[in-house]
């Protein structure tokens, strides 16, 4: 019975076969018999075909395989004959070319094999031209668990294609491998090839990946190239989406010899437009990461600028996240200039919807004496208008959770101070959707204070839930802190009563 081939069909013969006048190849099979093979890669005749020969030239004048490869490919094991075996091992050590069929899926796991070479300029085609995701991973375990040889073989075949597969989606990743198994050599070759190219690669989907894993390999003085040309166009590449990420990797390099002036550069290009990148999504990034990793004299700058325009940032959507920062671990100096201008504007920052976040980090990481500040502040009423901001901030749809969060995590006599302010203003509170919640834990709090029960609950309990007539609040004191902005309807549950004490 012929032995079945069920995958690649190849010839030892010199030269490759023609297709025939009924659409049919007529390859020279081993042994001097024919095998026809029709368009759907199914043969006929006796012959077998061996693994160790399982990849064509990428010189042969078939082209690339048409057939796309499935996860669920037809795996083999086709059977050698002695004699047949002993001409292939023959062949094999000869530069007779040998030839694959167009319909045929390549089998990734056969290969996989330590001792298995193919051409690996022709799997790496694959992944260029056919935007192959299984050619790219089988390189790329091929690096890890090949030979020497191997490895060397597979990385020269990817330096003649470098810079296609850096933009590529699945090119990128192999190129990064090589940067870990590849020589001295190869590494510089390429990173030539990234040289030149650093802001279009930067500014890629993909490239921008290869860069920063570059950053990380390559020699200082090749490195110093690429951060130069980096800084041609700054201000492009410091608030662009994938080239903002080069630029943080940049901020947390360190160097063994002298750095280059990054930051003189940084500095001079972006003067009077930190506000701007401070307000943009990827540019907040790049400016918290500059406070992170940058020493004082090179960031004073853009700390500067931002304290000055500190009102406009803090009401960005992402601007607000460089202040929290810079709240939470600035130096102190400048977290009190922040503080200050915070309490100052407190409560108009309080009811914006960004801003409020920076009111809430403060309430949080600043200790009692600035919950003073803060209360003291939205507790100042002016004589013309009896209502003062504190109430404004319960019944406003951010504030509210601020006051819950004092009325949950404050001191006593802050919590009292609240509570007495909110009384005076229940009927107001009761009517609106927000300070309704304010207005039932203080009413909570008032009946509970009379019947003395302890604080936090029953013995052993981790706090409550108060079902109210417009929702759901955390009863714990020291419970942690959320927004809920669920409605539901429903009465107080005066035999819960005694259960929890909000306060």
């Amino acid at each position: 019975m012929p032995s079945l081939t069920r995958s690649l069909s190849l010839s030892l013969g010199p030269a490759p076969a023609l297709p025939s006048a009924e659409g049919k190849w007529s390859v020279p099979a081993i042994g001097g018999r024919k095998r026809n093979q029709s368009s759907n890669g199914s043969t006929s005749g006796s012959g077998g075909w061996s693994p160790e020969r399982g990849a064509a030239d990428q010189s042969s004048s078939y082209g690339a395989v048409g057939t796309p490869l499935s996860a669920h490919s037809r795996e083999f094991t086709p059977a050698i004959h002695s004699q047949q075996a002993q001409m292939i091992s023959a062949a094999s050590s000869s530069s007779t070319p040998t030839y694959m069929a167009l319909t045929e899926p390549i089998n990734y796991r056969h290969l996989l094999e330590r001792s298995v070479n193919c051409n690996w300029k022709y799997i790496v085609d694959k992944i260029v031209n056919n935007n192959d995701q299984q050619a790219s991973i089988f390189l790329q375990q091929k690096l890890k668990i090949g030979s020497a040889e191997q490895k060397y073989s597979i990385i020269e075949a990817i330096s003649e294609q470098a810079y296609q597969l850096m933009v590529n989606r699945f090119g990128n990743f192999l190129v990064q491998r090589c940067f870990e198994h590849g020589t001295e050599e190869q590494i510089e070759g390429i990173a030539n090839a990234i040289k030149g190219n650093v802001l279009s690669l930067a500014m890629d989907a993909f490239g921008c990946h290869v860069v920063q894993k570059a950053l990380d390999c390559v020699d200082e003085s090749i490195k110093s190239e690429m951060v130069m040309e980096l800084l041609r166009r700054v201000a492009d590449t410091v608030v662009h989406r994938y080239a903002c990420h080069v630029w943080q990797k940049l901020f947390e390099l360190r160097w063994d010899g002298t750095p280059p002036a990054i930051m003189s550069y940084v500095n001079r290009e972006l003067k009077g437009m930190w506000t701007q990148v401070a307000l943009g999504e990827t540019g907040s990034l790049v400016v918290q990461n500059i406070f992170e990793n940058c020493v004082e004299e090179d960031k004073r700058p853009c700390i500067e600028e931002v304290i000055e325009n500190l009102d406009v940032i803090a009401r960005g959507q992402w601007g607000n996240w460089v202040i929290q920062h810079m709240i939470e671990h600035g130096a102190p100096e400048d977290a009190n200039r922040a503080l200050d201008i915070i309490i100052f504007n407190a409560a108009s920052y309080s009811m914006d919807q960004f801003a409020s976040k920076v009111i809430e980090k403060l309430l949080k990481c600043g200790g009692a004496d600035v919950v003073d500040r803060y209360l003291a502040r939205i507790c100042d009423g002016r004589p013309e208008r009896p209502r003062i901001p504190l109430i404004d901030i319960a019944s406003d749809a951010h504030g509210n959770y601020l006051i819950q969060y004092i009325l949950h995590n404050a001191t006593k006599p802050q919590r009292d101070l609240v509570a007495a302010q909110i009384r005076k203003h229940m009927v107001s509170l009761r009517g609106s959707k927000w300070g309704s919640k304010c207005a039932w834990i203080v009413e909570r709090y008032r009946n509970q204070s009379a019947i003395g029960s302890p604080v936090g609950g029953p013995p052993g309990s981790t706090g409550g839930v108060i079902a109210g007539s417009t929702g759901q609040l955390a009863a714990a004191v020291t419970g942690p802190h959320h927004h809920h902005n669920h409605h539901n309807g429903g009465h107080h549950n005066k035999d819960r009563r005694t259960q929890y004490n909000l306060m």
